[in-house]
Parts: structure tokens; C-alpha cells; sequence
């Protein structure tokens, strides 16, 4: 496995390799959920690039910034076994030389959706979609990994993509969970003596789909539930959305196929999660396909 520090280099090395790309666009940290958006594109793919950059522009509050996680000759040595071939690890004046000053944002319901629900904070969600459009013109995918507790981040840019007519597709893949249910994250690192109660966040999703699996149509019966479950624990919600899958408009009927999403704050991290009402389904249109429940 290559790493590369530079645009130029990234291409050149990209044009050398030919075939199709598969791309994973990372901020780093590691763990499980990483490694398997690597192996599926190393499965499918000729070529593939992960990139490594903790963006700036996604971080309005400069400490939480510098606190996130770094260790990048771990995360190189991880995706070397995952046999990944370029790795992408630019300094931030690559991403933003002096000078810069183009933003890519969306609007309209989705845009307020997200950030109305707390789903992405005003600010991330400009920031993320700039260094996304910027890294698919950079590398130039077939094929771009996203993990779906992930939320924000893929739909935003299933959005973007269709709106700016990006060729790549947009692959979502299940999310990796722990042994008791945890979505696996970066973040997981900060939780230290709240981690076993940071397994409410995964029960509280279970607890909202058995309401569906009993029949119940109401989504005010799924939230009471779900939010015991995190009333147990004394944890902090900083969300709660049932939303519709396609159109994340909220439901008033549990009949139709829903997101559930969760943030929530266990000490001082805040973790995210989703589960879905439906089974998996594949969407021709998009190249993906979506999974169901909290295993």
C-alpha cells in the first residue's frame, strides 16, 4: 500500500493503475465498520483509495476538532490488511490552499431536515459536502463506500451527487456493531467508564422496531419506548426521529418504511445511530442497498 500526501500524486498514481476505483472517504480512527467498506471495495473494485483527512471545515467548535482521534500509522497499518492500495493522507493546506473560497451546500427540506432534528449541525453539513465534492473530483470513483449509521453523510450526498450528476455510485453498507449492539465508531474511544451504558443507544432502536413488530402503527408508542430505554441509563437525548425512509419527513404512521434515529450523549461523547421498519431493499436507481434492524 501506497501513501500519498498530494493531489498530483494521488492522480498520477490513480492514471498508472487504471481499472475501476472504489473509494471509502474516511476522517481515520479505525475499527471494524472501516474495514468493511475496504474489503467490499477491495472485493469489487481493481483499485481502491481510502482517504484519510480529519476535515476542519466539519468541526465548528475547534476543540472537538483537535480532540478527535489520530493515529495514522495504525490506520495505515489497518488498511494495508484490507488490502487497500492508496492511501490519501493530505495536510489541510492541500485540501484548502490559501486563497480558497467555494463552498458546495444543499437546501430545501432535506437541509432542514437534518439540521432541524439535530441530525448535523449547522455548519457540518456545508463542510462535509465541500471536502466529499472535492475528494470525488480528486479520485474520480466508480463506486464511493459509506456506512449507513452514517446518515447525514450518505444521504447528503446521494442528494448532491444526483443533483451535480456525479457518475459514482453510492454504495451503503450495514452498519458493524459490537457484541452488545454498539455501533461501532470513532468516537467509542472517548466513552471509557460509560461504555456499558452506551449499549442503551442500540436498545432503544430495538425497543422502537418491536413496537412495529407488534403491530403498533402509532410513532408516539415507538418513541415512549425508545426513550425509556435511554431514561434508564440517565443518558442525554439530543435527538429522537422517526422519519420517513425516502423522504426523512417525519411519519404519523409506523405502516410506512421509517428511519429511527438516535443521538444521544452518554458522559461527554455524543453517539448516533439509525435502524430501519422495513426489510432490506434495493435501490436500482441509487446502486445500493439498505439494511434492516439492530443485530
Amino acid at each position: 500500500m501506497e501513501i500519498i500526501r498530494t493531489i498530483p500524486a494521488l492522480r498520477a498514481a490513480l492514471r498508472a493503475a487504471g481499472g475501476s476505483v472504489g473509494f471509502v472517504p474516511t476522517m481515520g480512527a479505525f475499527h471494524d465498520g472501516h474495514a468493511s467498506l475496504m474489503r467490499r471495495a477491495r472485493e469489487e473494485c481493481d483499485t481502491v483509495v481510502v482517504s484519510l483527512f480529519v476535515n476542519p471545515a466539519q468541526f465548528p467548535d475547534r476543540s472537538v476538532f483537535e480532540a478527535y482521534p489520530r493515529d495514522e500509522a495504525r490506520d495505515a497499518r489497518i488498511a494495508g490488511e484490507q488490502g487497500v492500495d492508496l492511501l490519501f493522507a493530505p495536510e489541510a493546506a492541500e485540501m484548502y490552499p490559501d486563497g480558497f473560497a467555494t463552498e458546495v451546500r444543499i437546501d430545501g427540506p432535506l437541509s432542514q431536515t437534518l439540521i432541524r432534528s439535530g441530525l448535523s449541525g449547522d455548519g457540518q453539513l456545508t463542510g462535509m459536502c465541500t471536502v466529499i465534492v472535492k475528494l470525488l473530483n480528486i479520485v474520480g470513483p466508480d463506486i464511493v463506500y459509506f456506512g449507513e449509521k452514517d446518515l447525514p453523510h450518505w444521504i447528503a450526498v446521494e442528494r448532491m451527487a444526483g443533483d451535480l450528476n456525479v457518475p459514482a455510485e453510492i454504495r451503503v453498507l450495514p452498519t458493524v456493531r459490537e457484541a452488545d449492539g454498539l455501533a461501532m465508531s470513532s468516537r467509542n474511544v472517548h466513552l471509557g467508564p460509560h461504555r456499558a451504558r452506551a449499549a442503551c443507544v442500540p436498545r432503544a432502536l430495538n425497543a422502537a422496531l418491536a413496537v412495529v413488530a407488534e403491530g403498533g402503527r402509532d410513532p408516539r408508542d415507538a418513541r415512549a419506548r425508545a426513550l425509556a430505554e435511554l431514561a434508564a441509563e440517565g443518558v442525554d437525548v439530543e435527538y429522537f426521529e422517526i422519519l420517513d425512509g425516502r423522504t426523512l419527513c417525519p411519519v404519523d404512521d409506523l405502516a410506512t418504511p421509517a428511519v429511527v434515529a438516535i443521538g444521544a450523549r452518554v458522559g461527554a461523547v455524543s453517539l448516533l445511530d439509525i435502524a430501519r421498519t422495513a426489510p432490506p431493499t434495493h435501490d436500482a436507481a441509487a446502486g445500493r442497498t439498505t439494511a434492516a434492524h439492530v443485530s
